[in-house]
């Protein structure tokens, strides 16, 4: 590959090296220059470019990206598109990832052209979320330097150097033990915390049992957890254990068990015990397992959940990294960076449409729960990070102003809503103000779209870095909404009819990012009476 400054009479077949605006047209990066790109760059006066011109045994960056990343996947992982010279691997389930460091470090040291990165070994990895990603950072690197990292990702009768372990279903038997002074309303709350900790990895509490904390009483129900056909017993003790020949510890050796190890080197966690019955694991769990925050009891789970084996040495080494206790003063510090710095992003909401499949009724004011459907995506947008939120009215539109949670939007009637949801569009976009970065585009027929998904697209927007254009996708499929940098307002606004954003992207495929989702929500509307009847189930098990 050859980078230089190219006299642009000569440039015709190179490929640019930065994006180029002239006057409405533009020159993107890393595209191959075409004669209608140099007549373009003629008439604004450019007379050179940097740009790139492959030799011979190049390879393009995002053919190069697909080909190591395809070497490196294992099991249930799924490859994202190659766009930029990179190609990320996604989980395609809930797991942890088994990575190969010794193979990924080769790769990084042997030349700095192409790089992986990866989460850590045997961190939880979530369904549709990356695992690892493979950057090509120049436009095209020799043939030879992939073949080395492709012999190093694939080696005779190792397995892949990049993969996912999938959690499997373990059914649970869960003892709790109380004491004079405890509520049962905390073993109560013990019970509910530890229930979704397991449903994360896919388990869940076949058998419970709660007894005195004593020996005398913990014994017989250790006995009846281990008649039943439970994979793993949970032990939360009314007092934590403080040594190895305490309560739980004692009933356990006493029913025939040993004690594999005491003791964690992670905080929160330090208490944690294993131990063994016969072929059954026994985790007496420490006492920050009452709370739902991350502490080395999850650590432990996951890796029982995914049958990794957990011995002693596991356990002792989890102490680098192992500080994860949250410390105030350093998460206040944190949210204040991260809020100064987050992009302006103004929410732009869709509520003109006649709903004429919905006959005389108006969906958007169809009571869910205690909220119209509209306020519902209202709401989403209010308890967001975005910065504005415009609602844009037409049909029935005193009706739908009156809805809950609109008084605190800033709402603009569109007259002209019958011609289609690109009028609509441009309503709304007017009223963006001038300092906003980029606009979020909501239906009002989406109530399934939390406040939680519009954070994580705006936390994926940089229109510095060109990816300005964020778009939830799962399955391969794109849905809704879309955040649309203020760069392409001009174009937004020049749709008409019953056109959206989509067609734009075709046009901007090189600055869409796309931004995996784990659920249904970005493509679930409601068009039809026959499709409101499932509607409050779905909005149940999205509270």
């Amino acid at each position: 590959m050859i980078f230089s400054r190219i006299e642009i009479g000569e440039a015709e077949g190179a490929i640019s090296a930065h994006t180029i605006r002239m006057n409405g047209d533009t020159v993107k990066k890393g595209s191959v220059l075409s004669r209608d790109d140099i007549a373009c760059l003629k008439g604004a006066g450019i007379k050179f470019i940097a740009a790139v011109r492959l030799e011979p045994g190049d390879l393009d960056e995002n053919e190069a990206a697909l080909a190591v990343a395809r070497a490196l996947a294992g099991d249930n992982l799924v490859l994202g598109k190659s766009m930029g010279g990179r190609v990320n691997l996604y989980a395609r389930t809930n797991g942890l990832a088994q990575i190969d460091r010794k193979r990924i470090d080769a790769i990084n040291l042997g030349q700095s052209s192409i790089t992986v990165a990866t989460l850590p070994e045997y961190a939880e990895a979530v369904a549709q979320r990356a695992v690892a990603t493979v950057k090509v950072i120049p436009f095209a690197v020799a043939s030879a330097e992939v073949d080395r990292c492709l012999a190093l990702a694939r080696t005779d009768n190792q397995p892949p150097a990049v993969s996912l372990i999938a959690y499997k279903a373990r059914r649970v038997a869960l003892i709790l033990t109380s004491a004079p002074g405890l509520k049962p309303s905390i073993l109560d709350s013990t019970r509910e915390v530890t229930g979704a900790r397991l449903q994360t990895l896919g388990c869940q509490v076949d058998f419970e049992a709660r007894c005195g904390h004593s020996v005398e009483e913990l014994c017989p129900a250790l006995a009846k957890a281990g008649d039943s056909d439970c994979d793993l017993i949970l032990i939360c003790g009314a007092t934590v254990t403080c040594d190895i020949g305490d309560v739980v510890p004692a009933a356990i050796v006493g029913q025939g068990g040993e004690i594999i190890h005491y003791g964690m080197p992670v905080e929160p966690g330090n208490m944690l015990l294993l131990a063994r019955i016969g072929d059954r694991l026994i985790v007496n769990l420490p006492g920050c397992s009452r709370s739902p925050k991350l502490n080395g009891l999850d650590w432990v789970l996951q890796r029982i959940a995914a049958e990794i084996p957990v011995t002693a040495r596991d356990i002792q080494q989890m102490g680098v990294g192992g500080l994860i206790k949250d410390i105030p003063h350093i998460r206040r510090r944190r949210q204040k960076v991260m809020k100064n710095l987050q992009p302006k992003v103004a929410a732009v909401i869709l509520a003109a449409g006649r709903s004429q499949r919905m006959g005389e009724h108006n969906k958007l004011l169809t009571t869910v729960g205690d909220l119209p459907m509209v306020s519902h995506v209202v709401g989403a947008a209010l308890d967001s990070n975005v910065q504005q939120v415009v609602v844009v009215t037409g049909y029935e539109a005193e009706q739908v102003k009156q809805a809950p949670l609109l008084d605190r939007t800033e709402i603009v009637f569109n007259a002209d809503f019958a011609s289609g949801m690109a009028s609509s569009l441009r309503s709304g976009l007017d009223s963006v103000v001038q300092d906003m970065e980029g606009a979020l585009i909501l239906l009002g027929d989406m109530p399934l779209i939390s406040a939680a998904q519009i954070n994580e697209l705006i936390a994926e927007f940089n229109p510095a870095m060109e990816r300005d254009i964020v778009v939830p996708f799962k399955d391969g499929k794109r849905g809704n909404p879309v955040l649309w940098s203020k760069r392409h307002f001009p174009a937004l606004r020049a749709l008409t009819g019953d056109t959206g954003g989509r067609v734009l992207m075709q046009e901007n495929t090189g600055n869409i990012w796309d931004l995996p989702m784990l659920d249904d929500a970005i493509f679930v509307d409601f068009d039809t009476p026959d499709s409101l009847t499932h509607l409050p189930g779905l909005m149940e098990k999205k509270s």
